[in-house]
């Protein structure tokens, strides 16, 4: 069983590490996840900051598994989501970096929602990648099968996805978002909306895009 209190993933030599600047909250499988017959109750984030997630209802909770070979959480498109309690952050640039593999398609999808501001990344209705605040903001890039890196960031009066190195059509946003009340890794912050398939890796930061987070998750997961 592995707990909260595990550090922030060590690397050594010329290995990249995950940047910490303006770094909010960081979750990982392969370190600090409650193993509870074989599903996930807590993942303890990295950051240091504090914000672990958790699920206390059994049937919500994702199993712990692994994909392409590497440890992951997955999701099962119905019921399964974990909550971070009483995280926060003030109205600013956001950006949301997130190591995944779709299984479930078809409606709304969330990855990571925050219902202060809202603040929604993950599939939308028509089935592209986007971010919603109080409408669609599509990317125009398909929600594709297979393992990839999706980044989501919104500030400044814009959003934008990537999924790895394709950028999607740079949209409008609304007011710049906080991050608070109900907030959720897998589910909507409304409840439904519920991701299906595998998250291997959440970054959250209180910053616009970095290119070096994508390269450290590159070098970890290959995408």
């Amino acid at each position: 069983m592995m707990m909260f209190g595990q550090g922030v993933m060590a690397t050594t030599g010329s290995r990249l590490t995950l940047p910490t600047t303006n770094l909010l909250a960081a979750y990982d499988a392969r370190v600090g996840v409650t193993d509870v017959s074989g599903a996930c109750s807590a993942w303890a984030d990295q950051s240091g900051n504090g914000w672990h997630a958790t699920q206390g209802t059994a049937g919500s909770r994702p199993t712990i598994t692994s994909t392409g070979g590497f440890a992951s959480l997955q999701f099962d498109g119905a019921a399964d989501f974990l909550d971070i309690p009483s995280i926060s952050a003030s109205a600013g640039t956001k950006t949301i970096y997130c190591v995944q593999s779709r299984t479930t398609f078809g409606g709304y999808r969330a990855m990571f929602d925050s219902a202060t501001g809202r603040l929604f990344c993950g599939a939308l209705l028509s089935g592209d990648l986007g971010l919603y605040d109080t409408t669609d903001r599509s990317s125009g890039i398909s929600a594709a099968l297979g393992l990839s890196r999706i980044t989501f960031t919104c500030g400044g009066g814009a959003s934008r996805v990537w999924r790895g190195a394709t950028a999607g059509t740079a949209t409008g946003w609304g007011a710049d978002s906080a991050i608070g009340g109900t907030t959720r890794i897998g589910g909507g912050s409304a409840g439904g909306v519920n991701f299906g398939g595998h998250i291997l890796a959440l970054f959250i930061y209180n910053a616009a895009r970095n290119t070096a987070v994508e390269d450290y998750i590159t070098q970890e997961w290959g995408v």
